[in-house]
């Protein structure tokens, strides 16, 4: 009872105290304190200024900061313009031309009638000329950065398109065609386009951007000068091809080197002078390419060029009485066992399509998918066509897993155009599975292992970059091969390895 009375007199005690007495904290004041750091913290006034950042001297650039924000939108804003040459303006948007080449930091003062002030800034490179490169030369981009550094102490601008993708030229043409359609108010700006590319793929990508084009005169009033570091002939033909259906001014054939030449000549006439004082090669392309019996198949890829048939496309085709003639000497000559033709010349074409390490991802992935899938069916009594349709059916769910995996790095864009390359490699497990069954994994492994490195083999023949540009330059070199293929379908000595695997018997006849 004491204890129950002491209790009650406490709780009355506390109950009649002052709300400061007991030490708890105001919600209240919280609030109010949270609500004026966030109110500190938040800018009276953020000021944005929307420029090129470069402009050639003497035009109008416009200086607009509309994007403006304010907390008190009833409030009129003033703006102050400092170009850093001296010169300064009033208003929301302006219209200044610079009087002399250079960086000038432009400042933007933004005050309102209460005292708020900010300030913003951007720094606009004027200049006095220009050139557009393009390039997808990853090795070369420090050289790049280089050069648009110093061109840029000249007063010289060079804006970049740029696709470095380490894939397939069958790949990264399509990658680099993309970025350029993506920025073709670059080449609206610049009547000097420098083309910097593997192969021949810079040169012919601008006929399948024509055809998009609003204005189709677009080309007629650019020179284009191409980078090449193999000989002019091979691309003398390819363009005129491309001339006679762009019909710039000039295209300009020349070596890598002369990017530095452009620092002190833009003109065409003065550049090729220049180029001729320090003896340095170049062709100059300004004439179509004339109709003879001995070009007609050149006269047919320009045209397809012409019409929009991407270059990567037509390599394949051409590359593929090239790859057929390597697989025919490895068989015949070499000894090494192919899988008949048609295997390793699929193969080298999806190497080609894919890249040679993916697709050697691909293909290694999908015959260890089907042999493990062997070995769990061999126990269950199935028929031969509903067994590999199983097979099959869980070889498309390992692509499907990796070109997940491949999403993750960003790359499945890209490999969305060498579907159908990655399901013919699909049916190679057929074939292998068939081996296994007749006999046995070893010999399968050891069979598809030669027909393996036969195509890997026609894979590095065909991505020649010599060898690429001859035949798409002067596509009548694939007669050649056809010859020659008939000198090897007349063959009838020993092959090489045959001297290896019986050099004993070799050697005891000769005894």
């Amino acid at each position: 009872m004491l204890r129950q009375f002491l209790a009650l007199s406490l709780l009355l005690f506390y109950t009649t105290l002052p709300v400061s007495a007991l030490n708890l904290p105001n919600l209240a004041d919280s609030n109010e304190q949270d609500t004026e750091i966030e109110l500190q913290n938040e800018k009276p006034i953020s000021p944005s200024i929307r420029a090129k950042s470069s402009v050639e001297l003497g035009r109008n650039i416009i200086f607009d900061a509309s994007g403006t924000t304010t907390l008190n939108p009833d409030v009129p804003l003033k703006y102050e313009w400092f170009f850093g040459d001296g010169n300064r303006q009033e208003g929301e948007e302006v219209v200044h031309t610079f009087g002399e080449p250079g960086e000038f930091d432009v400042t933007l003062v933004v005050s309102d009638e209460i005292g708020n002030t900010a300030t913003a800034s951007k720094t606009v490179f004027v200049f006095i000329d220009s050139f557009l490169l393009i390039s997808d030369i990853e090795s070369e981009q420090e050289g790049i950065e280089n050069l648009v550094e110093a061109a840029r102490k000249e007063f010289i601008h060079i804006p970049l398109i740029t696709s470095y993708t380490p894939q397939s030229d069958f790949v990264s043409g399509e990658a680099l065609k993309t970025t350029i359609s993506d920025n073709l108010s670059l080449l609206t700006e610049s009547d000097l386009l420098v083309v910097w590319t593997e192969s021949s793929t810079g040169l012919t990508v601008f006929p399948q951007i024509q055809p998009g084009l609003a204005d189709q005169g677009f080309f007629a009033s650019k020179d284009i000068i191409f980078f090449v570091d193999e000989s002019f002939g091979s691309l003398e033909n390819l363009a005129r091809g491309v001339y006679q259906s762009l019909e710039p001014k000039n295209i300009i054939l020349t070596r890598s080197e002369t990017r530095w030449a452009l620092l002190e000549e833009r003109e065409i006439a003065p550049f090729l002078s220049l180029l001729d004082e320090r003896g340095i090669p170049y062709a100059e392309i300004n004439e179509q390419l004339s109709l003879t019996p001995l070009n007609i198949m050149s006269h047919l890829v320009n045209i397809m060029i012409d019409r929009g048939v991407p270059v990567s496309t037509i390599a394949l085709i051409l590359m593929l009485p090239v790859i057929v003639t390597v697989v025919a000497f490895m068989k015949q000559v070499v000894g090494l066992a192919t899988l008949g033709v048609y295997t390793p010349s699929i193969l080298a074409l999806s190497f080609i399509a894919l890249d040679l390490s993916f697709g050697l991802l691909i293909l290694f992935s999908i015959l260890f998918i089907g042999t493990l899938t062997r070995l769990v069916l061999r126990q269950y009594r199935l028929l031969y066509i509903p067994r590999m349709a199983i097979v099959l059916s869980l070889v498309s769910l390992t692509i499907l897993a990796l070109l997940f995996i491949a999403s993750s790095f960003g790359i499945s864009g890209a490999l969305s155009l060498s579907v159908f390359p990655m399901l013919m490699m699909s049916t190679m497990v057929e074939k292998f599975v068939n081996i296994q069954s007749g006999k046995g994994l070893r010999s399968a492994l050891l069979l598809v292992g030669e027909a393996v490195l036969v195509a890997i083999l026609c894979y590095y023949v065909a991505e020649w970059p010599a060898l690429k540009t001859l035949v798409i330059g002067h596509p009548e070199v694939i007669f050649l091969f056809i010859f020659f293929n008939v000198l090897l379908a007349r063959w009838s000595g020993l092959r090489i390895l045959e001297y290896v695997r019986f050099r004993e018997i070799i050697r005891f006849a000769e005894e």
